[in-house]
């Protein structure tokens, strides 16, 4: 089942194994967009972020509230269930305002509002109040302060400070520029065993930052909270100007993060060297036993490792803070997948096994992309701790200018990826994975497309014309003029989209 929400504020239940024939439920959490949702891990509770100022948690079977997340001042950007114990209590949301908001459901908090829901049949009925609404346990103001540079000199002589990078477009009824605001537009919380670990990311640059959920630790003269460890920016971004991040998601194992920033590139982070040298946070804990204690602060947040590469495609652009990715975990004999959206009409897929990314990045003058399937089955895995051990200073090495897409480039890029066409035609922006690994993308065009592995199939799309409406309502991947010709390698398996 997938659950898409719209601009009305409608939920709608899609089932993927029935390709979408029918929609399984509908039912209006707000009257507002949703922008944001995600499932507790036992899909009991449903979380929604929406432009109305307000999150709610939905009981799925009832499909009734059974809290509002009211504390924010502006529109919603993301909502994300605590992974591990207690994954159906605890939950985290951002927003436009700046800040991010810690909720526990088991907290008895204020009244909540009245709810009225309006079905597709268009009835109305007054939902009762919850008996026992969550309420906001801890939050992190100013997450992202804003850098202010110079601008241009005024009439009287003095220059007056303007903000870096672009900004998170305002929703209807906000008000535009809040000044001092800084979107904070990406949150992800850390595998179980350190799941009281939240990154955040903002709209102003490409710096993620690392909270301790369990306290905000502020300074002395400010009530500015205080991560544990950011990361810098690329250093190109210093050098040009700053880019912020959209979307952040997590490798299968928990090793690597990959931030989507809007620079066109999705940037790979060692999770374990968010913070440089030894921190107690980052051990996970045993099977029975509390998370590590937190550390002790003193005023100042601790450098984390920057990225150690990153991806990039042609047909990969993210003009807006709604392209997302998303990963696909291995599992039954599938690779690992990561996906992103793109404002040129598709979804780029690409591959994360690092020993095709460090192949990739030794072979500086091959041009060609990397397709889906093409070599995974034949080239052994490598684990992390090989992987950085032999290319540990890739972030740091100025001999491989070669590889970038520009000279100012300074993270070692991988160009290797397959986009999927022909299914959308404006900017497709959300996208999750099923458990059986099919990949489902949302675009602008109104479009909900249900992508699955099969060679033959996607094969006979690229070749057979537009004959007999053969191309109708279908998609595939781009992967290139030699890709259907004579594979004596071939090993019978379905990699293709």
């Amino acid at each position: 089942m997938i659950a898409v929400g719209d601009e009305e504020g409608y939920v709608r239940l899609l089932d993927s194994k029935k390709e979408f024939s029918k929609i399984h439920l509908s039912f209006q959490a707000h009257g507002n967009a949703i922008i944001d949702l995600d499932f507790c891990e036992d899909d009991t509770l449903l979380a929604t972020a929406s432009g109305d100022q307000t999150g709610k948690v939905i009981d799925m079977m009832t499909q009734t509230p059974v809290s509002v997340l009211g504390h924010h001042t502006a529109s919603l950007k993301q909502v994300r269930f605590q992974p591990g114990r207690g994954s159906s209590c605890v939950l985290a949301t951002s927003g436009r305002d700046g800040s991010v908001q810690i909720w526990d459901l088991r907290c008895r908090g204020g009244t909540v509002q009245d709810v009225i829901v309006r079905s597709d049949a268009n009835l109305h009925h007054r939902l009762p109040k919850p008996p026992n609404p969550g309420c906001v346990v801890n939050s992190i103001y100013d997450a992202h302060t804003r850098a202010l540079r110079p601008s241009k000199t005024q009439a009287d002589g003095t220059a007056k400070p303007q903000a870096d990078g672009p900004g998170d477009v305002a929703r209807v009824g906000e008000v535009p520029g809040r000044i001092g605001e800084v979107s904070v537009t990406a949150l992800q919380f850390l595998p179980p065993g350190r799941e009281h670990l939240l990154l955040t990311a903002c709209e102003a640059d490409a710096s993620i930052k690392l909270w301790d959920i369990r306290s905000m630790h502020h300074s002395r003269h400010h009530k500015t909270s205080i991560p544990i460890s950011f990361t810098a920016p690329p250093p190109n971004h210093v050098a040009w100007r700053p880019f912020g991040i959209s979307s952040m998601t997590l490798g299968g194992d928990g090793s690597r993060l990959y931030a989507l920033c809007k620079d066109n590139t999705v940037y790979a982070y060692s999770t374990a060297h968010l913070v440089l040298g030894h921190a107690s946070e980052l051990t996970p804990a045993r099977p029975g036993q509390d998370p590590p204690r937190r550390r002790l602060h003193h005023g100042a947040a601790q450098e984390g490792l920057g990225p150690l590469y990153g991806f990039r495609h042609p047909m990969f652009h993210a003009t807006s803070f709604y392209v997302k990715a998303a990963i696909r975990p291995a599992a039954n004999g599938r690779d690992e997948l990561l996906a992103v959206g793109s404002s040129d009409g598709c979804a780029v897929l690409f591959p994360t096994d690092e020993h095709l990314i460090q192949d990739a990045l030794r072979n500086t003058n091959e041009d060609e992309m990397y397709f889906v399937g093409e070599t995974t089955a034949k080239l052994p895995r490598r684990t992390s701790a090989r992987f950085e051990s032999r290319m540990g200073g890739l972030t740091r090495s100025n001999s491989l200018t070669g590889l970038f897409a520009r000279q100012t480039d300074s993270v070692p890029l991988v160009k290797r990826g397959t986009p999927l066409v022909r299914g959308h035609d404006k900017e497709v922006g959300a996208l999750t994975w099923t458990n059986e690994g099919r990949l489902v993308t949302l675009g602008d065009d109104y479009l909900i497309r249900c992508w699955k592995e099969g060679r033959d199939e996607a094969k006979d799309l690229r070749l057979g014309g537009e004959g007999e409406g053969r191309r109708w309502g279908c998609g595939w991947a781009d992967v290139g003029d030699k890709w259907d010709g004579d594979r004596g390698d071939w090993d019978g398996e379905d990699d293709d989209w």
